[in-house]
């Protein structure tokens, strides 16, 4: 009885952001000190329980109000709330996405909304894009298992992702009372579910390269959240594909941190040399401990060249 009427209060809540998308807004002031109301859909779904008779309720829901549930969690992403925007409407859309429980139309309009809230300009709280950046991995992973991307797609989203990595300048992880943010390491998630895709091209491949060269030696921030491990993720996937010769990767290590860098002479006397001499660091080993520990002779060029670039390091 309980979940029916939570359920029942979920479906109101669908309702009552229909009806509210299409008022006329009019402007508010918003004192700084006022917490802002738990997002709707997401908090209803909290009221179920706990997140097996969540996930029990959504394999029970009307296919349609799922459907609608789906994209109406997209803007409970932001939530400062880390229980409801993490625990509740990522797991949430994550199970939908995994067991395919919503409709490729519906997946479509999801990674639209999800694309246009990660090219938002950041705000003061920085929760929306990187979990956008985090269920957008998830939707780039339902087109590896049954593919309904084509290649122009399959494009937009890796520029999407290159362009919220050209711009990114907040680097905060984990903390006790925010939760995650982690914009880097979901962003690095997108292109790792891109890089296991068996419809990548070269062309493709290299803009994820590309991508991660953006921010894998940040000299702006030292990564201490496991972001030089999700970076490295898509290279050693890249790797296994066999797309890029030895000289390809010894060439695109080298143009991490370039000899004519005049951070390289200043890399023990200048705290952004040191910063950016510890990511690349810490990057280059975990591409060259996980290549290694595979026994994947696939592996070994990428290997090669981490190790080469991690002995050219100042």
């Amino acid at each position: 009885m309980g979940q029916l009427l939570a359920l029942n209060s979920l479906l109101c809540s669908l309702c009552l952001i229909a009806a509210c998308s299409s008022a006329p807004v009019t402007a508010t002031r918003i004192e700084p000190e006022v917490r802002a109301v738990p997002c709707p859909p997401a908090a209803s779904l909290a009221d179920i329980g706990d997140e097996r008779a969540r996930s029990e309720a959504i394999l029970d829901m009307d296919p349609v109000a799922r459907e609608d549930l789906a994209l109406a969690l997209a803007a409970c992403l932001g939530d400062p709330d880390p229980n409801l925007r993490d625990g509740v409407a990522y797991v949430a859309l994550s199970q939908m996405l995994r067991s395919q429980l919503v409709s490729i139309e519906t997946v479509m309009r999801l990674e639209a909304d999800l694309r246009a809230r990660l090219a938002q300009p950041a705000n003061a709280d920085g929760f929306e894009a990187p979990f956008a950046a985090l269920v957008l991995s998830e939707v780039a992973r339902t087109d590896r298992i049954t593919p309904w991307m084509g290649p122009e797609e399959r494009d937009r989203l890796i520029a999407a992702t290159h362009a919220y990595l050209s711009t990114l300048s907040d680097f905060r992880g984990f903390s006790d009372g925010d939760g995650w943010r982690h914009s880097v390491a979901h962003a690095s998630d997108i292109l790792m579910q891109l890089s296991l895709n068996p419809q990548l091209n070269k062309p493709q491949a290299e803009a994820i390269l590309a991508a991660i060269a953006l921010k894998v030696g940040t000299p702006d921030h030292a990564y201490i959240h496991g972001e030089s491990e999700r970076l490295a993720a898509p290279v050693t996937y890249l790797a296994i594909k066999e797309t890029f010769t030895a000289e390809e990767w010894s060439e695109w290590f080298a143009s991490l941190w370039p000899q004519g860098d005049p951070l390289r002479e200043e890399a023990y006397r200048s705290e952004a040399a040191l910063i950016k001499l510890h990511n690349l660091q810490a990057f280059a080993q975990s591409v060259y401990i996980n290549a290694m520990a595979s026994n994947d002779d696939r592996m070994k060029p990428v290997a090669g060249a981490a190790f080469e670039f991690l002995n050219q390091l100042p």
